[in-house]
């Protein structure tokens, strides 16, 4: 029975670094497109200053 437990404990182990390892990437991909949004935010702003 000991084994049992060892064995849930190690699957929940592995389950908790793949969440932090996905909430890691969901950042990482939010926080480019912001940068996206931004960079298009500033183009179009340049652009409507610029008049052309």
């Amino acid at each position: 029975m000991a084994d049992l437990t060892h064995s849930q404990s190690r699957e929940h182990d592995v389950r908790s670094m793949v969440a932090v390892v996905v909430s890691g990437v969901v950042l990482v991909a939010l926080l480019v497109a912001a940068a996206g949004v931004v960079g298009a935010v500033v183009d179009l702003a340049g652009w409507a200053v610029g008049g052309r």
